[in-house]
């Protein structure tokens, strides 16, 4: 094999590799198992204010991390107790939720999505949520200031809360 074919297939091969890491494949960055449930929650804040901004909409949510908590502790008990509702089985709603987390609030609202086998399982959820006209609805009011964002993972399963608040 002369020097230059050697050259040529050892660069097919890195463009190749090169591609493959970035299509989303097995390795790559967007790979649901290279996602951890704190990156989609952030990666969701941002989508949310982004929307906003997008839309006109102010102020930009702040994240606040009780409120996440609150939101993380729903999205683990679907999980793991294997239930999607706004009420968990003993029917605690967010409003029990919020108070027994000792989170004040004038009004909340609550927005959930279930994601599984997405390469992109943040932008799935938001895209969901959007498309939605109740929980786009919640994205993008005014009365909001507050935000937590909580996700449960299970391999390629995201179980998403999202929660707004007026304080």
């Amino acid at each position: 094999m002369t020097r230059s074919r050697i050259a040529a297939v050892a660069l097919v091969t890195l463009v190749f590799l090169l591609i493959a890491s970035c299509s989303g494949g097995p390795g790559g960055p967007t790979a649901p198992a290279d996602l951890s449930a704190f990156q989609v929650e952030s990666i969701l804040s941002d989508l949310v204010n982004q929307a906003r901004s997008s839309s006109g909409v102010s102020p930009e949510l702040i994240v606040d991390p009780a409120v996440s908590q609150v939101a993380r502790a729903h999205s683990e008990a679907m999980r793991d107790r294997g239930f999607f509702s706004h009420a968990d089985p003993e029917g605690n709603k967010l409003r029990d939720r919020l108070r027994a987390a000792g989170v004040s609030f004038r009004s909340a609202g609550e927005n959930l999505a279930q994601v599984g086998g997405a390469s992109d399982p943040a932008g799935m959820a938001h895209r969901m949520l959007m498309d939605s006209n109740s929980h786009r609805t919640n994205i993008l009011s005014e009365d909001f200031s507050v935000m937590g964002i909580g996700v449960a993972q299970r391999g390629s399963e995201y179980w998403i809360t999202q929660i707004f608040l007026e304080l």
